[in-house]
């Protein structure tokens, strides 16, 4: 699910929140869809299907609270888990001789299993400082994923995983350029080691005008296992405000790595109660 890494300065470039502005406490609800495709250096191309709903809380101008909890649905050789931060690959694809005479003697057939049901909730607590020399924003973040999807089916891992994160970014005119650095941690599986990794965003958005915005990003994340490779994508959207109330986005992201997706879009639509 890529959207869950939108970093926070997008959504500022997008016109839907601004730091240390909106003084009463609100509430925000999301619901998206995520499409990917790509084969993680597996054996064949796994197809992941999320669609979370999240909704957010800021009690105050310093303070946001977030829970996401996703359906989602995989299909592929069954060597690639779905998660919150996208999908990453814990061992090979699954093969079978195929019996057959001739050239083709030995070969393996790959075998693809689908499986749907609900994700992992990830809850979210994040912190924005003061802003330095009025220009310079930094959100502090703690994320915790309650492991609700079902191992069994290969829509998880079972464990619990966290995150902390830290984003710095600024308004430069209608530039919002940001960067963002986050550890993962994560539980490892019984017989499979998982690592903890290192993640970082490197971007911008762009206001075109009051209700609609552009923006880019650079993503990186270490692999998770031995089996699986880094991750790198190019990530783009566009945002518009439909109301005060509602928001619309849409965007799509290309894998520059074997441990990324090869390509993937998704939209989210956001509503906000009036105060």
């Amino acid at each position: 699910m890529k959207i869950s890494q939108v970093a926070g300065a997008i959504l500022v470039a997008a016109g839907i929140a601004i730091p240390g502005v909106s003084l009463a406490a609100e509430w925000k609800y999301t619901l998206g869809t995520d499409i990917s495709s790509g084969d993680y250096g597996d054996t064949a191309d796994t197809d992941i299907v999320s669609m979370p709903f999240t909704a957010s809380y800021s009690p105050n101008a310093s303070w946001t609270f977030k829970a996401s909890l996703p359906w989602t649905q995989v299909e592929g050789p069954g060597g690639v888990i779905p998660g919150g931060d996208g999908g990453f690959l814990v061992g090979p694809g699954k093969g079978k001789g195929n019996g057959n005479g001739g050239g083709n003697s030995g070969a393996d057939e790959v075998v693809i299993s689908s499986a749907s049901g609900l994700g992992d909730l990830w809850l979210t607590g994040t912190y924005s400082l003061e802003p330095i020399a009025q220009q310079y924003f930094v959100d502090l973040s703690a994320k915790y994923k309650v492991p609700l999807a079902d191992e069994d089916k290969g829509l998880g891992t079972g464990e619990t995983d966290y995150t902390l994160q830290a984003e710095v970014f600024t308004v430069m005119g209608d530039f919002t350029p940001f960067v963002t650095l986050a550890k993962k941690y994560k539980g490892d599986l019984p017989d499979v080691e998982l690592r903890d990794v290192w993640y970082t965003s490197v971007g911008s958005g762009y206001r075109l005008s009051d209700i609609a915005s552009v923006g880019a990003s650079l993503d990186y994340q270490q692999a998770a296992t031995a089996q699986a490779d880094r991750q790198t994508e190019v990530f783009g959207y566009y945002s518009h405000k439909l109301s005060n109330q509602w928001s619309g986005m849409v965007y799509g992201y290309i894998g520059l790595a074997d441990g990324s997706p090869d390509q993937g879009f998704g939209v989210q639509v956001s509503y906000r109660p009036a105060n």
